[in-house]
């Protein structure tokens, strides 16, 4: 018994210190054997970062550097509070707010509110270009465009100064969201010395004049849907001054004047299925005219139809119209259909092909005529014309910018316009010309090509057609080329410089009062603009660089080579 004691003694003593490093490592509290640590350094800061005692700073992983959360002092003293605790003394003024998302927005160019461009020319020839454009509040806008041409002794054996001069005004006023309201009026003035022929003391000269208007009214609902009125007339007159001498010239002068009016509607709205679309159209036409043997003669042209449209498979457009025609003239009176059909195929994104085939009637005004052949004569019947025709065209655009085409059209046209010089008795005197109407048949060719080479700096168009004008009784259609080309290339080596040509080829055509062919001619012209600033600038070009001596109507001779240059104003 006295020796056991001694051993438990022993036991006791080697234990002790054992337990008293244990008690000693478990801490104040909970006894832990963690490193002691305050919970106030552990927080989550606003940029999501916890502290660590003897830890390097690190970012939590998974969250956004740059939180939609109330901006709050990262650097503050930390405590513990919940998210609302941390702003609740924090003034709504001092609240952040997100950035929002960047955009890129489409600028719109500034316009130019008006773009002058005048110059003068070898022979006293003055030229004007001139547009305008002033926007009276955030709805309604005036716009005009000036046009200013001529000529002054270019021709050495006779009178040949020219003008031609044209001015329009718009104004467009957007009533509400949906209506639309337009007025446009213009004025024309044109003096020109004609030929001068046998039995004339001096060249006859020859002015025009007239002037329109057209109101119009739009209300648009949608791409798809709208309706669309307008009602306007002209005024036109024509004055041939003769100098005869003593002995008797069969030809006078006089006077020819025209007064048309016109009105027309149109409705279209979406059908029941996806890219249908349905129009509805009436127009009438009107005019009277006088000429200086003949008493008041007058036309009429009224025509109603409707047109449906459709996209089929985002490949095939189909357009298809018909409807009824009234035309009277001085020489007859008619009702027609006009029947019209255009169809339109993408077979590839880069190839499409289009066709249409149409029969309408026509009726050409005295301003027409005479501003299209400025030697014609005063007595000017008009007739109207009845066209059949068809056409077709392949077109090809291997990419942006670039376009090839080539296309085929056949027409024929009863009491066809065409022009041919009088000959007047005694002495064949060949004298002005006149409007004749016969049968007749076109068909023409064409192949072309649109291309820009470096877009902004090198483009250029081309295109080259060949004709068959004939007329039905036989023969060619007088003054009317069978072949024919045009181009234009435009190179813009800096910013501030254009360099342009442009050329045209008119093949021979038939003049049957000469009982021969008036020649072709190739016209090669060049030009160049610089910009000095944003304002001003000059500019210079030549026409018929070559010198051609040709005619366009039989007996004038046209101007020879001219050299032009002048300024640019836009602002």
């Amino acid at each position: 018994m006295m020796r056991t004691r001694p051993l438990l003694i022993s036991l006791l003593i080697l234990i002790f210190p054992v337990l008293a490093l244990a008690q000693s490592g478990r801490g104040d509290a909970d006894g832990s054997l963690l490193p002691e640590i305050n919970p106030q350094d552990i927080e989550i800061r606003s940029e999501f970062q916890a502290r660590f005692p003897g830890l390097r700073r690190q970012p939590i992983l998974g969250f956004n550097p740059t939180p939609r959360v109330y901006q709050i002092d990262p650097n503050r003293l930390p405590f513990m509070e919940t998210p609302e605790d941390a702003v609740a003394d924090v003034s709504v003024t001092e609240l952040g707010r997100p950035e929002p998302p960047k955009r890129t927005i489409l600028a719109i160019p500034d316009r130019i509110n008006a773009y002058i461009r005048a110059g003068f020319g070898s022979f006293l020839t003055p030229e004007i270009n001139g547009y305008g454009y002033y926007e009276l509040n955030e709805k309604s806008f005036l716009s005009a465009n000036l046009n200013l041409s001529g000529s002054d002794g270019h021709l050495d054996y006779q009178e040949s100064s020219f003008t031609f001069m044209d001015f329009d005004v718009q104004y467009y006023q957007k009533t509400s969201e949906k209506w639309h309201f337009m007025l446009e009026t213009g004025a024309l003035s044109d003096q020109h010395y004609l030929f001068n022929t046998d039995g004339l003391n001096e060249t006859p000269e020859k002015k025009n004049l007239g002037a329109s208007a057209k109101a119009t009214i739009k209300k648009v609902d949608n791409v798809f849907q709208g309706f669309e009125a307008s009602l306007g007339g002209s005024i036109f007159e024509s004055n041939l001054t003769i100098n005869r001498p003593s002995i008797i010239y069969p030809i006078t002068g006089g006077e020819v004047s025209e007064k048309t009016y016109f009105a027309n509607t149109m409705v279209f709205w979406p059908g029941s299925r996806l890219y249908e679309t349905f129009k509805i159209s009436g127009q009438l036409d009107g005019g009277f005219y006088d000429n200086l043997t003949d008493d008041q003669q007058q036309w009429l042209d009224a025509n109603a139809a409707i047109q449906y449209e459709r996209l089929l498979n985002f490949t095939t457009r189909v357009s298809a119209k018909g409807g009824l025609e009234y035309i009277s003239d001085p020489f007859s009176e008619k009702f027609y259909l006009v029947p019209e059909v255009e169809i339109k195929h993408n077979l590839s994104h880069a190839l499409s092909v289009s066709g249409n085939a149409f029969a309408k009637p026509e009726m050409q005004t005295i301003q027409d005529h005479h501003q299209f052949n400025r030697f014609l004569n005063i007595q000017t019947p008009l007739r109207h014309a009845y066209k059949i025709g068809a056409a077709g065209e392949v077109n090809y655009q291997l990419f942006e910018g670039n376009r090839f085409f080539g296309g085929l059209n056949y027409q024929h046209i009863k009491d066809y316009a065409y022009y041919q010089r009088r000959i007047v008795t005694p002495g064949n005197i060949q004298s002005f010309y006149d409007v004749n109407y016969a049968n007749a048949n076109i068909l023409e060719f064409y192949v072309g090509a649109i291309y820009q080479l470096v877009p902004d700096k090198f483009w250029a168009d081309a295109k080259i057609y060949a004709r068959s004008p004939k007329l039905a009784a036989g023969g060619n259609i007088p003054y009317e080329e069978k072949i024919g080309v045009e181009t234009a290339v435009s190179f813009k080596p800096l910013k501030e410089l254009t360099i342009n040509g442009w050329t045209e080829y008119i093949g021979s055509r038939e003049s049957p009062e000469t009982s021969s062919d008036l020649n072709a001619f190739f016209l090669l012209n060049a030009g160049a603009e610089y910009q000095i600033n944003d304002t001003f600038g000059v500019y210079a070009k030549l026409l018929n660089i070559l010198g051609q001596d040709y005619e366009i109507w039989s007996g004038y001779q046209e101007r020879p080579f001219q050299i032009f240059g002048g300024v640019i104003i836009k602002f």
